[in-house]
């Protein structure tokens, strides 16, 4: 066996460890309408539903939690101004975690503690989702709409988590069908060394695994830290046709520069929905504009400027509306379309609301149609709704969708 394809495998290894760590005791669900967990109805007065969210609004992950909660913010002030959800409106207490999970923690905890939120709701980050699954499974409160793609939020199963997008195996396998499909054979692994990029990774070697292949190089670079032109090197020296790259957008635009500056010109560059295709063209935009040739971006929501579906009309309309001067961007659409659908499960579980009738809401939305041209798959044992990947690349400085 190869050095690198150790080096996969004990990534892999310490990935399925950490997965099995964060599966921990078993979380057993309380029955509807229990008043033993009274906080399950906490939150909750005859005028509002009180929803928190901790993320990413300072830092170098800030468009993401921003963005994503502006999204969000746009729908639900359309459905306050029709008169909330059983007379009830929605009022979403946001928290910074600065995408630092120790932050997340010491938010979440104020968020249950002292705002007493009814639940948890569009959070960014694998490491800061990673920190606060505790909190979550001890608090028995619902977690939807996580802006991430990490296997540990849905294998195992967990009960009080709800995941609205595609996993990363699944963003990782479209790049690699993507890449195979036009006769490539050598790619190369540049990842965030943390949870998220460990998740990636093991994504990317086991699509890999499936045609027989492994990566040809990887190098990794602290998260919050620039890329070192060691690692760089890393990745040129081995000529890879194609590069998975993790990380946030600003680190990720500086790989992309110095790889090429190095001579790693014919490449394509591939990485997830996570790094906020709008602000990885903005940092692109600051360099030739060679630069930002053949970097590809999967998307597990729609185009935002494809106006020909429902749901981004609905909201192009809103985020006009409450955000004027704002661009529509892919997070923002992916925070109204979680959005919509946590208002739709509120409907669904009835005036006389607590956690669990959410959750057994949530988990009856199979077939729910968002306008998007998406299918939900949800039930009691399957907590991710969307499936769906696409690929997008610059077009005019905007990343669009092309397949």
């Amino acid at each position: 066996m190869g050095r690198r394809a150790s080096l996969v495998l004990v990534a892999m290894a310490l990935w399925a460890l950490f997965l099995s760590g964060c599966a921990g005791a078993r979380v057993e669900r309380l029955p509807s309408g229990s008043r033993l967990f009274d906080p399950s109805r906490q939150g909750i007065t005859a005028t509002e539903i009180v929803i928190g969210s901790a993320s990413a609004l300072s830092g170098h992950a800030s468009f993401l939690g921003t963005q994503l909660n502006r999204g969000a913010q746009a729908y639900f002030e359309e459905v306050n101004r029709q008169g909330g959800v059983h007379n009830r409106k929605i009022r979403l207490v946001l928290a910074d975690d600065m995408y630092e999970p120790v932050h997340a923690v010491r938010e979440t905890q104020k968020l249950l503690v002292e705002k007493e939120v009814f639940i948890l709701f569009n959070y960014v980050g694998t490491p800061t989702a990673e920190a606060v699954l505790p909190l979550v499974n001890g608090a028995r409160v619902p977690l939807v709409g996580v802006f991430t793609g990490a296997e540990f939020l849905r294998h195992p199963h967990q009960p009080y988590v709800f995941n609205i997008r595609a996993s990363y195996n699944q963003e990782t396998a479209v790049m690699v069908e993507a890449w195979l499909a036009q006769g490539k054979d050598d790619i190369a692994v540049f990842y965030q060394d943390d949870s998220f990029g460990l998740a990636v990774l093991s994504g990317t070697a086991l699509a890999l695994q499936k045609y027989g292949k492994e990566p040809v190089a990887l190098a990794s670079f602290p998260r919050g830290e620039a890329p070192s032109w060691q690692a760089v090197r890393t990745i040129v020296n081995a000529n890879p046709d194609a590069v998975v790259m993790v990380g946030t957008y600003s680190a990720l635009a500086q790989f992309v520069a110095m790889a090429k500056e190095a001579g790693l010109t014919e490449a394509e560059y591939y990485t997830v929905s996570f790094v906020g295709s709008e602000a990885l063209a903005g940092e692109l935009s600051q360099y030739p504009p060679e630069i930002g040739e053949n970097v590809i971006i999967t998307q597990v929501v729609p185009d935002p400027f494809d106006d020909s579906l429902p749901v981004v009309r609905e909201f192009q309309a809103a985020f006009r509306r409450h955000f004027p001067g704002e661009e529509f961007n892919y997070v923002a659409l992916e925070g109204y379309i979680n959005a919509k659908i946590l208002v739709e499960a509120l409907r669904r579980a009835g005036a006389d609301l607590d956690r669990e009738k959410l959750v057994q809401a949530l988990e009856s939305l199979s077939g729910y149609d968002v306008g998007a041209g998406l299918d939900i798959t949800v039930s009691s044992s399957n907590h991710q709704m969307f499936n769906q990947v696409f690929l997008s690349r610059l077009v005019d400085g905007k990343f669009r969708t092309y397949r």
